[in-house]
């Protein structure tokens, strides 16, 4: 638009004649008419015919407006018809999606105010001490209320219970296994059977008996505690037997490993040492046949 505005300023400024498609025509724009109203110079004539030009191009102007009101009009129509399954869905998931936000915000604030609730109930039970104010009125903030401290519980064997319930001291409950050496258990058993015997042989057979029993008493405790009780001599026996054989099968395996790394290093090292040995000799050769060239008399080359 703007391109045509200045073509058509230079043409004007220039002077010149516009061309018509019928020849007849062309002449008569020209001629001087007897009629008063018609511009007689032509400097007149030329904005004469610039003012019908504006006139022309403001009612194609307006010719445009009117379409694009027309398109308007129609896509509004098309907005207005039924919509279909799927806009219908995407409006659907939208609703939910606010929905939700609303539910969020509402149980949000159920908890604040069930927590608000919770926090009275133990200001009036002494769970929780709330400090005073000058004037007197209680503080509600979250730096004045204290918890009451509790102090530690301790279980039989002078351990701090951190639960509530001390499971190792109730019946039926299992605790950790004892990671006991067999070796020493065998011992442990061996001098208790030795310690049994002098007795006997002392005639305190009384003490003796005694000893048993608590040595009794304390397996079936064991076993109630959930405990292995390891009192047989064979299968101890067969455990340190079995200890042995794993360890001198660990031990030969190690050795193994060793060798082969070993001999994977050496094996390195010759093939390093070989390649050092291959690239010196080459190098001489080098030289060699550099010296044959220029003149020098070596054997060989």
């Amino acid at each position: 638009m703007r391109f045509e505005r200045e073509v058509y300023r230079l043409l004007i400024m220039n002077n010149v004649p516009y061309s018509k498609e019928d020849e007849k025509e062309t002449y008569e724009e020209y001629l001087l008419s007897d009629d008063e109203n018609t511009p007689k110079t032509k400097g007149a004539q030329l904005k004469h015919l610039t003012k019908a030009k504006r006139k022309d191009n403001n009612d194609a102007e307006e010719e445009d407006v009117d379409e694009r009101i027309a398109s308007i009009k129609n896509k509004l129509r098309q907005k207005k018809r039924p919509t279909t399954e799927r806009q219908q869905k995407k409006r659907e998931a939208k609703k939910l999606k606010r929905s939700k936000g609303v539910q969020k915000l509402l149980q949000s604030s159920a908890k604040i105010l069930k927590n608000e609730n919770i926090k009275q109930k133990k200001l009036k039970l002494g769970v929780i001490k709330a400090e005073s104010n000058e004037d007197g009125e209680e503080a509600d903030s979250k730096a004045t209320i204290r918890p009451v401290q509790q102090k530690p519980v301790f279980n039989e064997e002078s351990k701090i219970v951190y639960s509530k319930i001390d499971f190792a001291a109730t019946p039926g409950a299992k605790t950790k296994k004892s990671h006991k050496n067999p070796k020493e258990i065998l011992k442990e058993l061996k001098q208790t059977n030795q310690q049994i015997n002098e007795l006997k042989e002392q005639g305190q057979s009384d003490k003796a008996a005694e000893l048993q029993n608590s040595i009794a008493w304390k397996k079936a405790f064991d076993k109630i505690e959930g405990k292995k009780v390891k009192d047989d001599t064979k299968l101890l026996q067969k455990a340190i037997k079995k200890k042995k054989v794993e360890k001198r099968a660990a031990k030969k395996k190690w050795e193994e490993r060793k060798q082969k790394v070993d001999h994977d290093i050496a094996k390195r090292q010759k093939k390093r040492q070989e390649n050092l040995d291959k690239r010196s000799k080459d190098k001489k050769n080098k030289k060699l046949k550099k010296a044959s060239k220029k003149g020098r008399i070596i054997p060989g080359y």
